[in-house]
């Protein structure tokens, strides 16, 4: 988005003059893009601001979208909530000229208390309108690897057959190159050895007037693959490089109390079994399955004489993660797939609860200080958590507290006290499931691995 950015200009330190109708300000010669990526693992979301204005909030593995500004000189900031924050806090502030018709990238690497900021320099790819070509910029954000090559051929050809597209160190980025629009292979191997293979994508359709920016980033929980390589585009837009190595990966949560423990399987034959004697509050654990959608059927434990219910369930995208709950009363049981949120972030603890209690349809959620009754002054730190939903996150600091379970609009608690030590870099899953008394429920941990 073009932006004529005269008030910033007239607070950036380019400009001494005060900004009023008499003061002479400098005229812009053109107009330079400016993003920032976020490359430090464990790192919640940062602002990024120019002098003091927004360009929105970026995690790990991401990118601000590309935004164009006068080129003149601009304090460049980063910051961050702590929990428990009513402020942000100021991490790092780089001042930029910015240059006409050249594309400046911030990249945040390091502790994210104190993050390394490099910039990335190169110029406004433009295309014409017959144009057939992308073009590619290769990045190296991985702490876990050394040197590296990248190839990036179509698919068949094997990684060493042609030169490698870039050799990287970390924190290096190559200059652009142009590549035919088509289907594509990306594999990432130890730099002069084709055969040490770091990662090796799906195939990847890349259309024809789009500038990448493909960086090299290290997996975190929301990964099935140790390494994630994604690009940022010359229009905002991400595209992640799946690792063909690594099928997504999905497990299964018992719920439902009127559920007897079932057998699972992914054939309407019953021939193929995928997990046996899932009871209610237990898990599967993660396995793996297919990035394809699928039906499941649910028999009797050690039983097939009869089919409870079936459900269709769309699978994960390729190398991630997916939940299917077990909800649902007599005979009327489902299937209900979730997106966990897996990334464990360095300055929080994490708790996010799911809702099985079929005798309370909403409930609200309270956190205390460890051994502190509940009491009329508390406030809810949740509010009408609906059944058979997985709530909203709660980020904590490091403290001890106790976590109660009341019914809607109310402090009479269904369940608790829960005590949750939380810790930095921590995450907590809780499952709210009925007990055989229909004025409480129970509190089970549910944490995978």
């Amino acid at each position: 988005m073009n932006r004529t950015f005269t008030l910033l200009a007239c607070a950036g330190a380019l400009l001494l003059a005060a900004c009023t109708s008499e003061s002479n300000l400098p005229t812009p010669t053109g107009k330079g893009a400016i993003r920032a990526i976020n490359a430090i693992p464990g790192s919640p979301e940062l602002g990024f601001l120019i002098e003091e204005v927004s360009l929105g909030g970026f995690t790990y593995k991401s990118s601000t979208a590309p935004e164009e500004y006068d080129d003149f000189s601009y304090n460049f900031s980063f910051q961050i909530l702590y929990p428990g924050d009513q402020d942000f806090t100021r991490l790092a502030t780089e001042t930029l000229k910015v240059e006409a018709d050249r594309d400046h990238i911030f990249l945040l690497t390091g502790d994210v208390n104190a993050p390394t900021v490099t910039v990335w320099n190169g110029d406004i790819r433009t295309f014409d309108a017959a144009d057939t070509v992308l073009e590619a910029r290769f990045s190296h954000a991985s702490t876990l690897l050394g040197a590296v090559d990248v190839y990036f051929d179509p698919p068949g050809v094997a990684p060493g057959t042609n030169p490698p597209a870039a050799t990287l160190s970390f924190g290096e980025i190559v200059d652009p190159a142009d590549f035919e629009a088509g289907p594509y292979v990306l594999t990432v191997t130890a730099a002069g050895d084709p055969g040490i293979v770091h990662f090796e994508s799906d195939e990847a359709s890349l259309l024809a007037q789009f500038a990448h920016v493909i960086t090299i980033f290290d997996g975190d929980e929301n990964d099935t693959a140790p390494i994630h390589v994604r690009s940022m585009t010359s229009v905002g837009n991400p595209l992640v490089f799946t690792d063909a190595n690594y099928p997504p990966q999905v497990r299964f949560i018992h719920a439902a109390r009127t559920l007897e423990a079932v057998d699972i399987y992914d054939d309407d034959v019953l021939t193929s079994l995928v997990y046996a004697g899932l009871d209610l509050k237990g898990t599967t654990g993660y396995l793996d399955t297919l990035s394809e959608t699928r039906t499941f059927y649910f028999t009797p434990a050690n039983s097939i004489a009869t089919i409870l219910f079936e459900q269709e369930i769309s699978a994960p995208a390729l190398g991630s993660y997916a939940d299917i709950y077990l909800f649902g009363d007599t005979d009327a049981w489902a299937g209900v797939r979730f997106i966990p949120d897996r990334q464990r972030v360095s300055i929080s603890f994490k708790v996010r609860l799911a809702h099985g209690a079929l005798n309370h349809a909403e409930f609200d959620v309270y956190l205390t200080e460890r051994d502190v009754p509940l009491t009329e002054d508390d406030l809810p730190t949740l509010v009408n958590v609906a059944y058979g939903l997985v709530s909203p996150r709660i980020t904590l600091a490091e403290r001890e507290v106790d976590l109660y379970i009341t019914v809607r609009g109310e402090r009479t608690i269904i369940a608790g006290p829960y005590p949750i030590d939380a810790t930095l870099g921590g995450s907590l899953e809780l499952l709210v499931v009925d007990t055989v008394d229909p004025a409480t429920a129970e509190i089970v941990d549910i944490t995978a691995p």
